[in-house]
């Protein structure tokens, strides 16, 4: 798990958590971005970027060779905004998922 705290406060304003999934269909492990939260007042911050960064050195150093994570369903109000999100840090959107290949 990975938590962003706001200097000087100690409030915690982002976290995200990965785990790893063994799959014949991915040769291999591979790693589940489960959650990916950020403070409302901080969504506009870097805070989500070095989550995401810190989510992919954690993948190189395991060996991964890939990150997915679920979107939310349609009709989601912010379904657009989180989706440019990810494709920003290069994942692949298909379907309710988006993939990252490492």
């Amino acid at each position: 798990m990975f938590v962003v705290e706001e200097q000087g406060a100690g409030q915690i304003v982002g976290v995200a958590s990965i785990s790893a999934v063994q799959a014949v269909r991915a040769a291999g492990a591979y790693g589940v971005l489960q959650e990916l939260w950020i403070s409302r007042d901080f969504r506009s911050s870097d805070c989500g970027r070095h989550l995401l960064e810190a989510v992919d050195s954690e993948a190189e150093r395991r060996g991964w060779h890939m990150i997915e994570v679920a979107l939310p369903p349609d009709g989601y109000p912010a379904l657009e905004r989180v989706r440019h999100f990810y494709e920003e840090r290069g994942y692949r959107v298909g379907g309710l998922r988006a993939r990252k290949r490492l």
